[in-house]
């Protein structure tokens, strides 16, 4: 739908319009303007309407806004967050390709890098089609629609990441981006603040079937506990179940990095560029995905094999004879799990280093203790926290280490834990514990 005149914007949204120039694209941020964008003037903490201006040095051609203004040309309308949702529903209705997307409380952006590379590779023979992914973080209500104002016609396939922190949002960024292929990942104990409990994290993740096309498929973990709740939420669209069994989609660990999956009579082996066995999953999960998409078995292969994935998610750094893995990007307690899950299995000395968890809302000191206790429990030779994950060091008990700051702990790991064979370095991103990460990481040549 774009570039299109702003006369024609405004029809979409009921708005009214002044000028009529030709819009390419959707700001929120104007110091993120290029040449020929729509500035969305939110009214927030800070109004948007206060930076017209520099948006229009930036390169404007017009704003989107709720109060009257003489800078630009401009759209008027009742609210401008509304109106930029409808813009987006408009351009989805215009697209004629494939649309994909994806939910969960954990592993949403893995999931979604390993996918995205898959469809990359389902496009490689025509240099004229690509693919249009969430970029960052851009999965909420703000996000989604200025990801969808990318999409062009030469566009064979749109990936979207939906992400939520209470009920109806998941429902909200669905009806936007209305996927013929949807995959909902799991459900955890996380963001319970908005979401209440975790059976409202539960009905708010399915939101996103709700809005999955009734000929469409959606892609479903067979060992969430929800997952019958599920199926039976999904009605007529085709389910691809994925686990470790008694599923559509099996998968299998081979070795630390090597994956197998089984699907029919299709055998598909593959080398990950990331540890752990929740990472193999969210593998499984992409390919699930790539699958109801019609993907080969080699576009699969390369495209895991070769996947950008972010890091901070169990990202392997040799440091000298120790293994340094960076899992910082965030954690959930069942991702915390996970994490320790893998390290038990390493030899050698191991060492789990933790920030503290957020959005976890009255239960926050209770999950932090119980992930103490289980790190204790499976074997964990060291633990250190910092920050708010004190209860995780009470948890684990005796011989737990506590360090107020990052700082702190960086200069303990460097001067005590060089015998270590696995430091493990995990927290929620409000934890910046890729702070120390960085820190290690500087001292990789005298490590």
């Amino acid at each position: 739908m774009l570039p299109s005149a702003l006369c024609d914007l405004a029809s979409v949204v009921g708005g009214t319009a002044k000028g009529n120039p030709v819009i390419s694209g959707l700001a929120i941020d104007s110091r993120k303007v290029t040449e020929g964008d729509l500035f969305v003037a939110l009214v927030a903490e800070r109004d948007g309407h206060d930076f017209i201006e520099n948006a229009a040095e930036s390169g404007a051609s017009a704003a989107l806004v709720s109060k009257p203004i003489t800078t630009l040309p401009s759209i008027f309308v009742k609210d401008t967050e509304v109106a930029m949702s409808d813009l987006a529903r408009a351009i989805r209705d215009s697209f004629a390709g494939e649309v994909l997307a994806l939910t969960g409380s954990q592993g949403k952006t893995s999931t979604r890098g390993f996918l995205a590379s898959i469809l990359t590779e389902m496009v490689t023979a025509s240099s004229a089609e690509s693919v249009l992914v969430t970029q960052g973080n851009l999965n909420n209500h703000l996000g989604v629609p200025l990801t969808m104002a990318r999409l062009r016609s030469h566009h064979r396939y749109a990936l979207f990441e939906l992400g939520a922190s209470a009920i109806g949002e998941i429902d909200h960024l669905a009806s936007i981006v209305r996927p013929q292929i949807s995959a909902l990942l799991n459900a955890r104990a996380a963001h319970l603040e908005g979401f209440g409990s975790l059976d409202g994290v539960i009905e708010g993740k399915g939101e996103i079937i709700d809005h999955t096309a009734i000929n469409g498929t959606v892609i479903l973990n067979r060992e969430e506990p929800a997952y019958q709740q599920w199926v039976e939420r999904a009605g007529p669209r085709h389910i691809i179940s994925v686990g470790r069994a008694h599923a559509d989609l099996t998968w299998s660990q081979v070795s630390d990095q090597r994956i197998r999956m089984v699907y029919a009579d299709r055998e598909i082996n593959a080398s990950l560029p990331t540890l752990g066995l929740h990472l193999m999953e969210n593998a499984a999960l992409a390919s699930a995905m790539a699958i109801a998409a019609g993907a080969t078995d080699q576009a699969i292969i390369r495209g895991l094999e070769t996947a950008s994935i972010e890091p901070g998610r169990m990202t392997p750094i040799q440091m000298g004879q120790t293994l340094l893995i960076d899992d910082t990007y965030n954690a959930s307690p069942q991702a915390v799990r996970a994490a320790i899950d893998w390290l038990a299995t390493r030899s050698g000395i191991r060492v789990l280093t933790m920030g503290g968890l957020s959005e976890l809302g009255d239960s926050a000191e209770q999950e932090m203790h119980a992930l103490g206790v289980y790190a204790k429990t499976k074997g964990i030779d060291r633990l250190i926290a910092t920050g708010t994950a004190n209860p995780i060091a009470k948890g684990y008990g005796k011989n737990a280490l506590y360090f107020p700051t990052q700082d702190e702990v960086s200069a303990s790991l460097i001067e005590s834990a060089r015998d270590a064979d696995v430091i493990l370095v995990k927290g929620s991103r409000s934890a910046r514990m890729d702070r120390v990460i960085d820190t290690l990481k500087l001292q990789q040549g005298g490590w």
